[in-house]
């Protein structure tokens, strides 16, 4: 079993240092519901499956919500999230100029929320240990790599274009338009889809009139987007709604419950 050996000797000599959960450019860090969370040395072998021994994760751990941070994803995101507020700064004046002030007022809500989001560094990964155990599905680690387990959470969110940010409990039975009807929609919302942010942090373009309405699976803890109606946006911005998209699909922390 090399895939498991390229880090027992990392883990039987590395100092667990306890309550430091941040890792450095040398190390990977586990946390969150895990028997064992702390900093461990990065080794140049190790991979994620190595990582998942080591922290030991529990059986309450919530697999599919689970996030993989990368130091080396923080700069495109950065990035991202810069071009977001950019965005929203011409989208804000376009609706001034249009005199559009419950738009104007929707977007100064957006600002602050997308001001507030933190830049995580989180990369698409399967989390899940016995999925791990497939060398395919088993990736290096990066030096730096921060996991994080949840515990299940019992809610779905409906953010974006609304009257207000809900959050909503979780039915195994209920459709999207069920928790579409559940969040009163705002004036300026696309009628016509909205993207499904999954917890593992895919990102799904779903559509929900009449005309394209497609079935889609809402797993607990996802979060449902609600875009602006491109008929009231600055004709400059016109990857608005898939940028938020994706930048939400980098906020974990939306999803689940963390015990760290």
């Amino acid at each position: 079993m090399n895939i498991l050996r390229s880090f027992s000797h990392v883990i039987t000599a590395t100092l667990l240092l306890g309550s430091t959960q941040i890792a450095t450019a040398d190390t990977i860090s586990i946390s969150g519901a895990v028997l064992k969370p702390g900093t461990y040395q990065w080794h140049a072998d190790a991979r994620l499956h190595d990582a998942t021994v080591a922290g030991q994760v529990r059986a309450d751990a919530w697999f599919l919500g689970a996030a993989l941070l990368r130091q080396s994803a923080l700069e495109p995101q950065q990035r991202l999230k810069a071009g977001v507020l950019f965005e929203l700064r011409v989208n804000r004046l376009h609706a001034r100029t249009e005199n559009n002030p419950a738009l104007y007022t929707l977007l100064e809500e957006f600002t602050q929320q997308v001001q507030d989001m933190p830049v995580t560094g989180r990369v698409p990964a399967e989390l899940n240990p016995l999925q791990l155990m497939i060398p395919s599905r088993n990736p290096l680690l990066e030096p730096g790599d921060q996991l994080v387990y949840p515990t299940h959470p019992d809610h779905v969110r409906v953010l974006g274009a609304v009257q207000a940010p809900c959050v909503l409990s979780f039915d195994v039975q209920a459709q999207l338009r069920d928790y579409l009807r559940q969040c009163p929609d705002h004036a300026a919302a696309d009628k016509d889809q909205v993207f499904v942010i999954q917890p593992d942090g895919r990102v799904q373009e779903v559509g929900i009139a009449a005309w394209n309405a497609q079935p889609v699976n809402i797993a607990v803890g996802a979060v449902i987007y609600r875009p602006v109606s491109s008929a009231v946006l600055s004709p400059e911005t016109p990857g608005f709604n898939r940028d938020v998209a994706d930048l939400l699909a980098t906020q974990y922390r939306l999803g689940g419950r963390f015990s760290e």
